[in-house]
C-alpha cells in the first residue's frame, strides 16, 4: 500500500503532524536523484505493488534468480502466486517501468538486462523512495510511536524544498519560471527568467538546470536561493540541444563541469575502504582491479576531475593514493602540502 493510500480521515491528523512532515522531507530529498520530469511524472503514476517491489529487487539481488527462487522468495513474504501470475507480472514491470526481466539459458535464471532497460540505476533509485515511504506508512499505522525509533540527518532547516512542485510543473508544460536568485558569493539579489530543463540532488541540496533568457548555456541554481518564484509563458526556445548539454553530468561528480573531455583516474585503495567504495560508487564509470600488493586494490574511473572529485579524494585521506595521471597526481600533492602548511605554520 502506497504513501497516501493508506491515508484514512483518522490517519490524515498524523500525516499532518510535523514528525511525520519531516520523514517526507528526508525521503524526498535524500532518496530522488537527477530525473527528468516525464520520467518523474510517469513513474510517479503507477502505484508500484508491494509484490512487484519484491520481484523487482529480489531479482535485482540475486542475479540470474530460478523462477523457482522467485516464487519461493515470494511465498516467503506471504504473496503465493502461480508462474503464470509471475509471467505476468514480469509483463507489468515491462511495460509499466521499461524495466526487462530477461531469461538466461546459460545461468537457468532472470536478470535485468540493462541494456533493454530504461534508466535502470534511476528506477531503482525511486523504488527505495516508495519502499521506505510503504515501510514508514506501515509502521505509522501499526505503531504511532514508530518515529520514536528512527532517527534522521536533522532536515528541519531544509529550505527551498517547496519550489520544487512549480519547478516540476514548469519542466512538464515546457514553460519559463520567474524567480528571485541569491547569489552567496556577491550576495546579491537578481531577478531570473529560466527554461528549466532537469532537477538535480547532490550532497543533500536541490538544484534547477536550465537556459536562463537570452544566454545559450545552461546554467545552475540551487533551489534554496530561490524565492518569489512564478510559473511563466510557454517556452519559445529549443529545449533538444540544451538537454543535449545536461549529459556533460554524465562526466562528472557533482555539478561543475568544463569542456575537458574525460580522463582515465587510476587510485590505489586500502581493501577496508575499498568495501565502502564498491557499496556507495562515486562515480557510474567506477571499476575495480586487484593489486599486487597485499591490503590495496585498484579502483578506476573515467571523467573529468573537477573540483568535487578532488573533495573526494581529500576526503579518503590515507585510504587512497592517486597513481594516475602524473598531473593529476601533482594536483592533489599540492593540496594536501597545503593543507600540511596550514598545521605547521
Amino acid at each position: 500500500m502506497g504513501f497516501k493510500d493508506y491515508v484514512t480521515n483518522q490517519q490524515k491528523k498524523i500525516v499532518n503532524s510535523w514528525r511525520t512532515k519531516k520523514i517526507y522531507l528526508y525521503l524526498v530529498h535524500r532518496h530522488v536523484l537527477t530525473l527528468k520530469l516525464y520520467n518523474f511524472i510517469k513513474m510517479s503514476k503507477y502505484h508500484i505493488s508491494r509484490r512487484l517491489q519484491f520481484v523487482i529487487q529480489f531479482i535485482y539481488d540475486e542475479t540470474y534468480a530460478s523462477k523457482e527462487d522467485i516464487l519461493a522468495f515470494l511465498e516467503d513474504k506471504d504473496f503465493n502466486i502461480s508462474p503464470r501470475t509471475l509471467e505476468r507480472d514480469f509483463e507489468k514491470i515491462k511495460a509499466d517501468f521499461g524495466i526487462e526481466l530477461t531469461y538466461s539459458k546459460q545461468h537457468n535464471g532472470y536478470y535485468i538486462d540493462e541494456e533493454k532497460s530504461v534508466k535502470v540505476a534511476s528506477f531503482f533509485k525511486f523504488l527505495e523512495l516508495v519502499s521506505l515511504a510503504d515501510v514508514f506508512s506501515d509502521g505509522l499505522k501499526s505503531n504511532s510511536n514508530t518515529l520514536d525509533y528512527v532517527q534522521f540527518d536533522d532536515s528541519s532547516n531544509l529550505k527551498g524544498l517547496n519550489n520544487l512542485e512549480p519547478i516540476l510543473m514548469a519542466i512538464k508544460q515546457e514553460r519559463d519560471i520567474k524567480f528571485t536568485h541569491h547569489n552567496f558569493y556577491f550576495k546579491t539579489y537578481k531577478e531570473k527568467c529560466i527554461t528549466p530543463l532537469i532537477v538535480k540532488e547532490y550532497i543533500n541540496r536541490w538544484f534547477v538546470i536550465g537556459v536562463p533568457n537570452g544566454e545559450n548555456e545552461i546554467r545552475t541554481y540551487g533551489i534554496e536561493r530561490i524565492s518569489n518564484i512564478k510559473l511563466g509563458k510557454l517556452s519559445a526556445i529549443d529545449r533538444m540541444p540544451y538537454v543535449k548539454q545536461t549529459k556533460r553530468f554524465k562526466n562528472i561528480i557533482g555539478l561543475r563541469y568544463t569542456n575537458d573531455k574525460p580522463e582515465h583516474i587510476v587510485l590505489k585503495v586500502t581493501d577496508l575502504h575499498l568495501k565502502y567504495l564498491e557499496s556507495l560508487p562515486l562515480h557510474h564509470s567506477q571499476k575495480t582491479e586487484s593489486h599486487p600488493e597485499d591490503g590495496f586494490a585498484i579502483v578506476t574511473y573515467d571523467l573529468i576531475p573537477n573540483y568535487e572529485f578532488i573533495i573526494e579524494i581529500l576526503k579518503m585521506s590515507i585510504e587512497t593514493e592517486v597513481l594516475e595521471p602524473q598531473w593529476f597526481r601533482e594536483r592533489i600533492k599540492k593540496e594536501v602540502a597545503q593543507i600540511y602548511e596550514k598545521y605547521t605554520t
